[in-house]
């Protein structure tokens, strides 16, 4: 632990030598490095945001430490703060509601340590070894030039899943079941994530899965595989009593096998729940990983495809993003604390291609204000304009889009929130909005404009 054990006055009675020395005297003294019992492997640092009597920074004499022997990570807590351990697992609590824990790891090639500061919104604690991980480097090799896939074709190609369908469909012929393909595919896209928290969005899952329990599998690639979204997103399903498993393929040490990932997707799941966050990285690791034909596979046979934000925008043809707003990262806590307010706003929304489960550029957050000052509802808008050739869906925070086979409708998760279809007036060419019903379901042909 990082201490001030060997400061002057910080003996049984202090206010004694405190009275006996000079000012210069109690200043006149270094933090030291000693050892702990060895409950959590790390360098604690209380008193993390204080300034010893030394006139030294704990935080900066923490990191001149680490620059000296990184062998170990530190785990820095204000001094109105609290790291709670229970196992493996860790959280931060908060005295006051600011005051937080840091992580700190050594800098490589003796540069600056990293800081990254937990949240201490956590529903429950995370494993330590992930907690520890925290301030690296957030962005993987494959988001470095993140920009460079913006053009990537990401939509399912239609033979290549095709044989596939066509053989589960003779084996569950086989077995007296059949396929009505006009009641796949079932998509709830939710604006938001919070959004798939609500019970009307809840119930519509539910009343899609055709079971009061159904077994949901989590994949969290959009916000990196994050424990702490994991548990809080998945939270509604756990409180029904459904059984809850969650698939991690953000790095490639997590990533099952195919054959593994087949029979967790395509056999298993009877709800498929994708998180938000970065949809351009989840995208390409589901390319890369055969995880989208696998989700084709899964649609194809009844199952649930849900999710909110990055969620909602990746059954689309194409999507309204943010992926490369500057921390759309695995750990934005870094980013924002390492960026200042300029640089942070400095980003435009841009377009990508998504699954193609439904032929309509998604807007998630259509009632949001982006970081850098642009509304959803009003970029998506001059897109269109344009390129008018696909109309768009703009889902409000705390809507849904129901999407059952060829119909859809709203579903709204605290009675206010809208489904909007945007697209270019045929007489005048200017951009139109219309809510869409929340009562009866529409064709999407329809919906689309496509009759």
């Amino acid at each position: 632990l990082h201490t001030d054990s060997l400061r002057p006055d910080n003996t049984k009675n202090r206010e004694h030598v405190r009275n006996e020395l000079s000012e210069e005297e109690l200043a006149d003294w270094d933090y030291a490095q000693i050892s702990g019992l060895g409950f959590v492997d790390a360098m604690c640092v209380p008193h993390f945001d204080a300034t010893g009597t030394n006139d030294v920074s704990r935080a900066e004499d923490a990191e001149t430490m680490m620059r000296k022997d990184p062998s170990t990570p530190a785990i820095g807590v204000d001094e109105n703060a609290a790291l709670v351990v229970v196992g493996n697992e860790a959280s931060a609590l908060s005295g006051d509601g600011k005051a937080t824990c840091h992580v700190v790891v050594p800098g490589k090639k003796h540069r600056r340590a990293k800081s990254a500061p937990l949240p201490i919104n956590w529903a429950a604690p995370i494993p330590i070894d992930e907690i520890l991980r925290f301030p690296e480097p957030s962005k993987g090799s494959h988001l470095i030039s993140l920009d460079e896939h913006v053009a990537t074709d990401f939509v399912i190609a239609g033979d290549v899943i095709q044989n596939a369908a066509e053989e589960r469909g003779k084996a569950l012929r086989k077995c007296g079941v059949d396929i009505i393909s006009s009641t796949v595919p079932k998509i709830v896209a939710c604006g938001n994530e919070t959004g798939m928290l609500l019970k009307p969005i809840v119930d519509a899952i539910l009343e899609l899965s055709g079971v009061d329990r159904p077994k949901v599998l989590y994949i969290g690639t959009a916000s990196f595989d994050r424990t702490d979204k994991f548990l809080r997103f998945s939270q509604a399903f756990k409180d029904l009593g459904c059984e809850i498993r969650r698939l991690d393929v953000s790095e490639n040490y997590t990533t099952p096998p195919l054959d593994a990932m087949r029979e967790c997707v395509v056999n298993w799941a009877e709800v498929i729940m994708c998180s938000g966050g970065n949809t351009l990285h989840a995208l390409i690791r589901w390319k890369k990983v055969g995880l989208d034909l696998l989700i084709k596979e899964a649609s194809m046979k009844g199952t649930v495809l849900c999710g909110g934000s990055a969620g909602a925008g990746c059954w689309f043809s194409s999507l309204h993003t943010d992926s490369l707003r500057p921390d759309n990262t695995k750990n934005r806590e870094h980013v924002r604390k390492e960026l200042s307010e300029e640089e942070l706003a400095d980003w435009e929304y841009t377009r990508i291609s998504g699954l193609g489960f439904l032929d309509a550029m998604c807007v998630p957050h259509y009632d949001a204000t982006g970081t850098n000052g642009i509304g959803r509802a009003e970029h998506a808008e001059m897109m269109l304009q344009e390129d008018p050739s696909t109309p768009a869906i703009g889902i409000e925070n705390n809507a849904a889009l129901v999407v059952v086979g060829n119909e859809a409708l709203a579903v709204s998760g605290d009675g206010k929130a809208k489904c909007h279809v945007v697209a270019a007036c045929e007489i005048t060419g200017e951009m139109k909005s219309d809510p869409l019903s929340s009562e009866e379901p529409v064709p999407i042909s329809e919906l689309l404009g496509e009759e």
